[in-house]
């Protein structure tokens, strides 16, 4: 990364490069734009309807240069439509990775640190612009002085790096936020299968112990029959036993089989319900 004495000399060849129809006089120092006023020259240049609100304007022959207050309100109008027009129009991103200039110290002391900050912004957007990109560019590579043109490229290539790291990472995260919703969407599916079996089951399950019910009671009113029948033979009593101790028997086996298999999908359903909590909690 560039230190800031090399930053600032790139910056002003910068300026000086730019086309004289701008109508912005050589500079020395980025002190020399304190005012803003070259600055703002530039930006109506890259996009005259949008930065007209902000413009600058010299003081006429013969007036007063702007007083401190005056010029602070200046750049501050400036610098707010400088990085609106940056996140906003350009859709750029969030300037994080650039810190913000305080005018106040630019406006009253020429302030170089804050000024490189605020000339890099205004160089960023014009290397950006939809309609100036090339024209811009065209002139930083016409730039003969090749330390300074390579500082310029390196500037705009670390911010841009900044932000399509950013890209990145908000990227990755959507993928995560869609792979986990895809997830849950499937255990959701999985989990309304689980609740229809489990429904299938719990009425079949009612259907056995009606049935075993029945059956009991039948046996009983058999046994009842039995007694009172003293004409039946010992034979009949123990075919009418058995059969009615197969069938429940059988009943009794469906029965134990179907809950096993309840518990099953209890468990099932139970580990679904915790997976699903588990992810939205995410």
């Amino acid at each position: 990364m560039a230190v800031l004495g090399s930053t600032e000399k790139a910056l002003v060849t910068w300026i000086n490069s730019l086309p004289v129809s701008l109508g912005i006089p050589p500079i020395s120092s980025l002190s020399d734009v304190a005012d803003g006023i070259s600055l703002s020259k530039i930006l109506l240049d890259i996009d005259k309807e949008y930065f007209a609100s902000s413009a600058i304007e010299p003081a006429s022959v013969g007036e007063e240069r702007p007083s401190f207050i005056a010029t602070v309100r200046n750049l501050k109008r400036l610098y707010k439509a400088l990085s609106t027009y940056y996140t906003d129009t350009l859709h750029l991103g969030a300037l994080d990775n650039i810190s913000s200039p305080n005018v106040s110290l630019v406006a009253k002391d020429g302030s170089i640190q804050d000024a490189v900050k605020l000339v890099h912004l205004v160089l960023l957007v014009s290397v950006n612009s939809e309609t100036k990109r090339s024209e811009y560019m065209d002139c930083i590579q016409r730039i003969s002085d090749v330390e300074a043109r390579n500082t310029l490229l390196e500037l705009i290539e670390d911010t841009k790096q900044g932000v399509d790291d950013k890209k990145s990472g908000i990227a990755a995260e959507y993928d995560i936020d869609a792979r986990t919703q895809s997830e849950v969407s499937n255990i959701l599916a999985r989990y309304e299968h689980l609740e229809r079996d489990y429904a299938e089951l719990e009425e079949h399950n009612s259907v056995l112990q009606d049935n075993y019910d029945k059956i009991k009671q039948e046996n009983a009113s058999l046994y009842e029959q039995v007694s009172q029948a003293g004409g039946m033979s010992k034979l009949q009593v123990e075919i009418a036993e058995n059969k009615a101790k197969s069938q429940i028997d059988y009943l009794q086996k469906e029965m134990q089989d179907l809950e096993e298999q309840l518990v099953e999908k209890d468990k099932k359903l139970a580990d679904s319900e915790m997976k699903t909590k588990e992810l939205v909690i995410q």
